[in-house]
């Protein structure tokens, strides 16, 4: 008790000294705001254009001093539909923004405007000539390897983050503003492999702890409640080697580099990278957490080498790394054939959409808007699941609905969700609404109520066996013949299916796989096909399934 007036100044004091810190940081940042505010550098309407995804935008590099408000306004347009590849609030002098030409200008100024563009590019393309003979004067030996080792710039698949919306706005025959990411040029050309491909793979094995696995009869019998760090991961590994006993036998020369990278920091990856030659492969495959895989694809694109993240399921790695690919299927390839599907079988239904407002949701949600926005075969309401009391009414006052799942609050909330939804669907009777998800809650929530879902006739993009699929049931068939088991989860099929669809490509294309998107790969347990997303590869096929007599079956998108 005497102690609480000493407690209560110190408070008030450190209260003081935080408060006259903000003041003064903000104080500090006063000229940089100054400089960004709005309209505070004349802008200057761009000459350059450029048609991407059929559309035509103004290009326009920003100055100090100009913000993406002043930039639209010039440009005539609303500040929403000005696209920028970061964030609004943080431009800066360099940064690009697109605008998208909507005849806002008059027919003589657009006339002037195309014709000072021309003069310009003359102007540009004659400098353009001169600088190019004086080079080859200066320096006519080299020209031939510089054009060599030159890349040029890859086109990215458009994606957009989504706008507010209320609950149950319901969007149709609108139009959306399609993102052009910046792309960066590879700064070198990618490997050529040789006769033989080189793989390296970096994953955590932990072997330097092998010796504290027991086999003794006690700890076998204990198995599931005894536990070693060195089968964490082992099933992804098992996958390779079955991936690459096959390659053998079909002639294809492959050479495996394991790094064993158990501590999984940077800095290992970093030393290993080195240590091993990695830099030496054709391709990388990288079973890392997210710091230790971004050192790993950073020394990669350093490296001109392809890297593989095996289970990542955002896109976000593809973003700036020409050399990174995501094998899992990407989100835009899950939506479309989503969206594929529920045009086949509810030509004429209704579409809800339920979001929590989750910044976990954001891609997803941007991605089925902007689909479902260029569409106009389909009607579809957005709801917030905090009015989870009026779409039940609505569900069951209408017919031929289909309710698409994309909340995400976090696993202990999501489990409550979930558990909520199928009950709210169950309690209508007649004319169940159809529900679809792209995560396979079957083996999300092993406890869920098939029923229910079944119910629903619930759709999904399952990570279960097909067991009518010959391919699944002939490689659970060999995995439990070499390894007296069956896989528990997809590390095995995820690791057997990349090797087999990279290697054969490199080995068929060589360099050129990277460049061409390839299909089609027999034997594969799920199909891949990757192509450019942002700057790197993500692979855009997934496999659809809807619960039919309580089993997981594969359906038809067209």
């Amino acid at each position: 008790m005497n102690d609480q007036p000493h407690t209560h100044r110190r408070r008030t004091l450190h209260l003081a000294t935080a408060l006259l810190l903000v003041i003064g940081l903000w104080i500090g940042l006063l000229p940089r705001a100054a400089a960004q505010a709005p309209g505070t550098t004349p802008v200057e309407v761009s000459l350059q254009t450029q048609m991407l995804h059929g559309r035509k935008y103004y290009v326009h590099i920003v100055k100090t001093g100009q913000t993406v408000y002043s930039i639209a306004k010039a440009y005539r347009v609303e500040s929403y539909d000005a696209v920028t590849h970061v964030d609004i609030h943080f431009m800066h002098a360099g940064d690009t923004v697109w605008l998208p030409c909507r005849g806002q200008f008059s027919e003589q100024a657009e006339a002037e405007r195309k014709a000072e563009e021309a003069a310009r590019e003359a102007e540009q393309k004659a400098a353009a000539e001169a600088a190019h003979k004086a080079d080859q004067k200066a320096a006519a030996p080299t020209l031939e390897a510089e054009s060599k080792a030159e890349s040029k710039p890859i086109l990215p698949t458009p994606k957009t983050d989504p706008k507010p919306h209320t609950p149950t706005t319901t969007a149709k025959n609108t139009t959306t503003t399609t993102p052009i990411a910046s792309h960066p040029t590879p700064p070198v050309a990618p490997r050529q492999p040789g006769k033989t491909i080189k793989v390296a793979l970096m994953m955590p094995l932990h072997l330097a702890q092998i010796d504290e696995i027991s086999t003794t009869k006690f700890d076998v019998e204990q198995r599931g409640k005894k536990t070693y760090r060195q089968f964490e991961f082992i099933e992804f590994y098992e996958g390779i080697r079955m991936a690459l006993d096959k390659l053998t036998e079909e002639g294809i020369s492959v050479e495996l580099n394991v790094v064993d990278v158990s501590a999984g920091t940077a800095e290992q990856v970093e030393s290993s990278f080195a240590s091993h030659r990695v830099a030496e492969c054709d391709v990388l495959i990288a079973l890392l957490l997210r710091d230790a895989f971004s050192k790993a694809a950073e020394l990669a694109q350093q490296a001109g080498i392809y890297i593989v993240n095996p289970m990542a399921t955002r896109s976000e790695i593809c973003a700036t790394n020409p050399y990174a690919i995501k094998v899992q299927p990407s989100t835009a390839g899950k939506v479309a054939t989503m969206l594929a599907n529920i045009k086949l079988e509810h030509p004429s239904g209704h579409l809800y959409i339920i979001h929590s407002g989750s910044k976990n949701e954001k891609e997803i949600l941007g991605e089925m808007r902007r689909q479902l926005d260029q569409r106009t075969d389909i009607a579809y309401t957005l709801f917030n699941w905090s009015q989870s009391a009026k779409l039940t009414a609505t569900l069951k006052s209408t017919t031929d609905n289909i309710v698409v799942s994309l909340y995400d609050q976090g696993r202990d909330l999501n489990r409550v969700y979930t558990s909520n939804l199928l009950n709210s669907l169950s309690s209508i009777k007649s004319n169940p609404p159809t529900l679809y998800t792209l995560t396979d809650w079957t083996q999300d929530y092993p406890d869920i109520d098939f029923l229910q879902l079944q119910h629903a006739s619930y759709h999904t993009f399952a990570t279960a066996w097909d067991m009518t699929n010959e391919t699944h049931v002939g490689f659970l068939q060999d995995f439990r013949s070499r390894y007296a088991t069956e896989p528990t989860s997809i590390l095995a099929p995820t690791a057997y299916d990349l090797t087999l669809y990279i290697v054969r490509g490199l080995h068929r294309l060589g360099a050129n796989f990277w460049n061409t998107a390839t299909a089609g790969i027999n034997g594969l347990t799920q199909p891949m096909r990757l192509v450019r997303s942002g700057a790197g590869l993500e692979n855009e096929r997934a496999t659809l399934y809807r619960m039919d007599g309580l089993r997981m079956q594969p359906i038809p998108t067209k």
